[in-house]
This record gives structure tokens, sequence and C-alpha cells, in this order.
């Protein structure tokens, strides 16, 4: 198939084209040749990548003479232009200097495997953005979190909350393919933290606007972290924390292979010495991993490989009495192993890319339900993908794929309290895919992008179309319209599969559509979008009587999100300043699980607002952020209160975080941190329990682990050819 494609698609661009010789080299602000430059013409797939010297030079085809223009794109770096005049012969563009990013992480135009991807993509946070946005503490996640609108704050639980959707809509991938894990599971009040390390990756992309057809199982959003390429410096980097130490290593063996690699220790348990927190500890968190990344060039290409295996423990004992009068002790112990390969092949006219990935998931839980439960639970994944994209005519770019994804999740629960609250069972759920994305550029600043995705998923059996469209307009002023529409279709959560035993649910599905509008100018950005989610075939079941086990399995749930996202960034105004402002209306509600009616979902505010600020100071060589954070407020449903369902709400959310980063030397500097500096008494909901003598049930305050965080980390870089002063500065 894909064999007749290509000699349509060369029969389409036509027989004899003049033939341009194009070459260059790109280097960096600080004219160090840059290796893996994306270098093409704009509209077309012919192009090449730079070498380690940052040479490049392609041949290219012109049907008639006039003016082209020529994308150079990397990840890290703000990506160039230039335009040029079409001739046959040679043109040497000289040197072209690319500058590391320094973008706000919102316009969203990535290049990927040469596929130009729609504004629903937003570009890339890089590494130093992560460790230094105030109370991030270097998670990818948490540092998303606190930067881009449409997520909700959720600091009690620390995992993605997207445009209504809740936990399980939010896809992630890394190298462009899946993780079917990236959280470490956490105990009730304790917020879970992603499994990455920062500076294993070149930056972190995030979607959540009408993304590709590439990517499925996400009713929500896609969050894509790529692995830095070969144009590392030999370095080492040792760290010692507060809560813990890691070492890491990049290291160019050969002109074709460069290794990166990182072990880290984290426990908690000097900390809490020190800042003792709400919860008595038996064994407090424990966290050892260790990360591997590799990138060998080869002809035409390259080759990704990243691993990572990471164990964690805790043993800890909260007050709940919604479960009992007694402590609760609750106990983790889990272990994640994930590896991924992937390939990029740049052959002519054509881009192929294809990947593997295998992620590994066990845990063993107690304490969760009740004070004597206890849960075994296995979730593996395999990911397979491939997909092809070249230009059958001018102007146009299409991309065809298909992927595999197999998961078997098993579980063993057990409650010693009530023997009916009992399951060993495992599923299997396979699913296979195709999908196609084609992109054409008009004249006058007009862009089309429309795909569409067929999903068979083996264990509901049943078969999804998802169509998916994006317009943009970009206007003499730069001020950049677009408007989008897209289906979006996932399996239901393992957790209800594996107890739905009549295999009665089908897959879920959420319909999305919205406006924004993007404009960039002399350091200024804004950025609003405007949209509706519609969902319907969510998930509902009923407990059985007196136990928790779900029956009546169902997809009669629905419901919508509706709400304006609005970003600005300016590092104009201020010198050495910069700050960025992020806001968020969302109107929610949905009927899913075991909910009696419509409502607002207990993990959504109306509003969510942040403000991030970086100021550096060059006569103490220091970098100070500033951040506050404000949510208003989720609903929950007060037992006492003739409310109903889901309609009283908890206060507003408040904290404001500090950082400092100081540097020594060149490779030495020091970074703390304290978050919520002003100790507002926040509080993530509440509990009930039994009745009192005057017939109310008693109330108990959801309070996080403490108020307070603080954080102190060294830190020493022996190689390296940029400073740490650079690096922060690049900021």
């Amino acid at each position: 198939m894909y064999k007749k494609l290509l000699i349509i698609a060369v029969f389409i661009q036509n027989y004899y084209y003049a033939q341009t010789h194009i070459s260059g080299v790109v280097v960096d602000e600080y004219n160090k040749p840059i290796e893996n430059v994306n270098v093409f013409i704009d509209g077309t797939l012919f192009g090449t990548s730079s070498d380690q010297k940052g040479i490049f030079a392609f041949e290219a085809d012109s049907d008639k003479p006039g003016q082209f223009k020529i994308i150079f794109q990397k990840d890290g770096y703000d990506h160039g232009e230039g335009e040029y005049k079409v001739k046959p012969g040679e043109i040497d563009l000289g040197k072209t200097t690319l500058y590391k990013s320094r973008t706000t992480g919102i316009e969203g135009i990535n290049i990927i495997k040469g596929k130009r991807n729609g504004d629903g993509q937003l570009s890339a946070l890089n590494p130093m953005d992560l460790i230094l946005t105030p109370n991030s503490l270097g998670d990818v996640m948490a540092a998303v979190i606190k930067s881009y609108p449409g997520v909700q704050l959720n600091p009690n639980d620390g995992r993605l909350f997207v445009r209504g959707g809740d936990q399980t809509e939010s896809a992630v991938m890394i190298n462009n393919m899946l993780m079917s894990s990236p959280f470490g599971t956490a105990g009730p009040s304790i917020p879970a933290r992603s499994r990455f390390s920062p500076m294993i990756f070149s930056g972190v992309s995030f979607a959540t606007s009408g993304f590709s057809s590439e990517y499925g199982q996400a009713l929500s959003s896609v969050l894509s972290l790529n692995t830095k390429s070969n144009d590392v410096d030999k370095e080492l980097e040792l760290s010692v924390k507060s809560v813990g130490a890691d070492v890491s290593m990049t290291n160019k063996i050969s002109d074709n292979l460069t290794l990166m690699a990182k072990v880290e220790y984290l426990n908690l348990q000097p900390y809490r010495a020190v800042f003792p927190s709400r919860y008595h500890w038996n064994k407090d968190y424990n966290m050892a991993g260790s990360e591997l990344a590799a990138t060998y060039k080869i002809k035409n290409g390259y080759i990704k490989s990243y691993n990572r295996f990471d164990y964690t423990t805790f043993d800890y004992q909260r007050d709940d009495i919604a479960i009992s009068n007694n402590m609760v002790n609750t106990v983790l112990y889990e272990g994640n192993i994930y590896s991924n390969q992937t390939i990029n092949l740049n052959l002519d006219k054509v881009k192929f890319f294809s990947g593997i990935a295998y992620n590994f998931n066990k845990r063993n839980i107690a304490g969760i339900f009740s004070e004597n439960d206890k849960s075994k639970v296995d979730n593996n994944m395999l990911h397979i993908k491939s997909q092809l994209s070249f230009t059958p005519v001018k102007n146009l770019s299409s991309t065809f794929g298909t992927e595999f994804i197999n998961v078997h999740y098993f579980i063993d629960y057990v409650d010693a309290t009530n023997t009916k609250n009992r399951l060993d069972r495992s599923i299997d759920n396979n699913i296979i895919a195709f999908f196609s994305e084609n992109s054409y550029k008009f004249k006058k600043g007009f862009t089309l992008n429309a795909g569409i995705r067929q999903d068979y998923y083996s264990y509901t059996k049943d078969i999804k179309i998802s169509p998916r469209i994006r317009g943009e307009y970009k206007s003499p002023n730069g001020i950049k319209y677009s408007l989008y529409y897209g289906q979006y279709y996932q399996s239901p959560r393992n957790g209800d599969l594996v107890f739905d035993f009549k295999s009665n649910l089908k897959s879920e599905r959420a319909e999305q559509y919205g406006v924004n509008i993007y404009y960039e100018k002399n350091n200024r950005t804004i950025f609003i979008d405007a949209f509706k989610k519609k969902y319907s075939d969510l998930t509902k079941f009923v407990y059985a009587p007196n136990s928790r086990q779900p029956i009546n399995f169902n997809n009669d749930g629905y419901g919508y999100a509706e709400g304006v996202d609005i970003f600005f960034y300016d590092k104009k105004t201020f010198n050495n300043f910069d700050y960025r402002i992020s806001y968020t209306f969302l109107n929610s509600k949905r009927d899913y699980q075991n909910y009696p009616s419509l409502a607002t979902p207990p993990f959504y505010s109306k509003h969510n607002f942040t403000v991030n600020t970086q100021f550096w100071l060059d006569a103490v060589n220091s970098m100070v952020g500033l951040s506050y954070l404000f949510s208003s407020g989720e609903p929950y449903t007060n037992p006492n209160s003739k409310d109903g369902f889901q309609n009283s709400r908890i206060k507003p959310y408040n904290s404001v975080n500090l950082n400092l980063t100081y540097l020594f030397s060149n490779k030495f500097y020091i970074h703390g941190s304290v978050s919520n500096i002003f100790n507002f008494k926040n509080i993530a909901g509440y509990n009930y329990g039994d009745l009192d003598s005057n017939g109310m049930r008693q109330e108990q305050m959801i309070l996080p682990v403490s108020d307070r965080f603080y954080f102190l980390g060294v830190f020493y870089t022996i190689g390296g050819s940029r400073s740490t002063k650079d690096k922060v500065k690049d900021l």
C-alpha cells in the first residue's frame, strides 16, 4: 500500500523539476555548531538534518521561479526561517544562528518527524523551567500544572486534570510513544509525582485543543516529552538535596552515539525529622530510580532509546473517620519499568517513524478503602507504532500511520472486614488503530489540517472513527486565528473493565470544538482559547448493597465542559524580569461513575489563576522566582446539608511560593524554595463519619500533608561547555 502511495506521490509531484543544491551551516548564539537541526523547505518534505559540524546540504526541485521559505527547527531552540529565491544550481545560505528556546510554552508549533502539528500542540518548557518554576521541585507535571491554562490546580492529587476531564483522560508520550504509568502511585492526601527527570529531556509539549489524529486513548490532552539528541556535552552533575541525592551524566561516546544516564534516591525521613507532617510515618516516602537514554545516528536518520526503572515504598498512619474511628495504616510497594525504542528515517522525499514501548507496573497497596483491605495490581502495556510522511503535491503534507496497544491488567483485592469485597481477575485489551493527517497551505496565510482515526477495541468489541479538523489564518500583522473540531475516544478505565463481568461497557467519547487567538511580538505573547466539550458514553455503575463492589455497568454517562483559557507573557517591559499569567474559567458537569445526577465533579473549580515571575539579579549572581496560585474551590457533598449532591464548596485555594538560585561559580550553585510562604490554611475536602447524638454526621477536614514545604539543593557540574549562569539566564 505504501509503495503505491509513493508511486502516486512521485507521479503527481511531476517529472522533471530543475535541481537546486542548498547548503549552509547552523550554529548557536555562542557560534558552536548544532547537530541534528531539521532544515527543510516550508510546505514540502525537501530537507535534511545538520551534521556534527552544523553543516547541511540537500537537493530540491522547483517547477517555477519564485520565493521559497526554509525552516530551521530543533527541540530546545527557537525555530528560524528565511525567504530565498528559487533558481537552478547552487544556493549557499551561509551561517544560520539558532537561539536557545525562551518560548512562553503557548504557541505550540512543533515539527515532529517532519510533520507540522497544529496549534493544539503547546510548545516546550525547557529543563531549567521545570527546575526553577516555583514549587515544582523539578517535577515535569507540577511545572505544567503551574504554568499552562486549562489545567486544574489540584495540589493534593498531583495528576493532570484538563478541561473537565478526570485523571485518566490525559495521555503521556515519550519520544512519541505511550507510557501507561507516568505517575507514581500515591496514598490519600499524598500528591503523586511524575517519574521523569527533567534534565534527560529537551522539552515538554502539551496539547489540549484539537490535537492530531495521530493520538488516541485521550479524551482531554496529550503531553509529549522528547529525550535530548546527540549534540550534548560531556558532563557530570552531582546534587545533594533536602529530600535525597542524584548523579546524572551525559557523554558523547562517539560521533554517532550519545548516552545520558541518571541514578537518584529520594528519602523524606531526614526532612520529616526537621519539618514534621500531619501523619505518623512508619516508613517515610522512599524512591530509588535510574534512567538511561541513548541516541545513535545512522545514515538518513537516528535511533533513540529511553529506559527507566523505579521502586517506591511508604508506610504511614492517617486519621480518616469515613473509614474507621481508629487510625488507618496505608502501605505501598511499587515497582515500575519503562522501555522505549524508536527509529526516525529521512528517505529523500519520505519520512518514516517506528517505535516500540513497554511499561511494566506492579504495586501492593493496603489501607485505601478500609483499614483491612489489601490489593495487588499489575498494569502492563505494549505499544507498537509506525507512520509514513510525504508530500504528494506542493503545499500538501500527508501522514499515514498505524499502531497497536496491548493492555494487561490484573487485580487481587481482599477486604478482611467484609468478605463480599473480594476480587481476583485479569483483563486483556488490544487496540488497533489507523490514522491519517493532512495539512495544506493555501495562499495569504491560510492553513487547513484535517485528519481521521479509526480504533478497534478488542475487549469492548467496538470500532470508532474520529474525524478532526483545524483551520488557521495568520494575518499580515502576525495575529493567528484558529478554529478546531475533533472527536476523541478511549477505553473505559481498567478498574471498571475488571468489574464489568457482563462485558456491557463500550468506549467513551468526547467531542470538542473551539476558537483561539495567538499573538507574539517583541517578547510579549497573548493567547486566548474558548472551547466547549461534550461527553457521551461515559461509564456508569452503582455499588452493590453493603459492599464496595460496583455492579450494573453501562455507558449512560454524559457531561460537558466549556470555558476560556487566557495566557499572557511579558519579557520586555522590565529588564531581567519576566512574568507569565495564566487564567482558566471552566463550567463543567458530568454524570458518570456512581453519580446520582449531573454535577460538577470534585476535582474542578470555576476559576484557576497562576502568576509566575523570574528576576535575574546580576549584582548577586542569583535568580529569584515568585509565584501565586489560586483556585476558587471545588465542590463536595455535605450529608449534613440539604443542598444535595456536590452542592457545597471548599474555600478557595491560595499559595504564594518563592525560590532562589544562587551561583557560587560557573559550575556550582544552590537552589532553594519555600511553598505557601504566607501559610494559607488550604483544605482539600471533607470526610464524614458516623451519626452523633444530634443526628449529624461527624465532619473532618482533609488537609495536606503539611501546609508548607521547604527545599534546598546543592548542584555541582563537572565538564560541559556552557556555564550554569548561561543556562539559567537562557530563561
